[in-house]
């Protein structure tokens, strides 16, 4: 099942300011059932964008680790 990126506007508690802040990931096989479930489920959330790769950091670094990545377009072709 497709993975899509959500958003949030809310103020930020400390500040008092408008912020946009990362959602939950919502599985569906498009973007507008996906944006269909966050307005049945969570009326907040705004899809604005497919995941299609999760690539991990080495160790206490910025570094990417490529052999622990996750590709989910390839996933979904198998």
């Amino acid at each position: 099942m497709r993975k899509w990126t959500t958003e949030i506007k809310a103020l930020d508690g400390s500040t008092g300011e408008m912020k946009t802040w990362i959602g939950p990931y919502v599985e569906a096989p498009t973007w507008s059932l996906a944006q269909q479930w966050c307005n049945e489920n969570m009326g907040y959330l705004k899809v604005v964008g497919e995941l299609v790769m999760e690539i991990p950091c080495k160790g206490d670094t910025c570094e990417p680790d490529w052999t622990n990545a996750t590709d989910y377009e390839l996933i979904q072709k198998n």
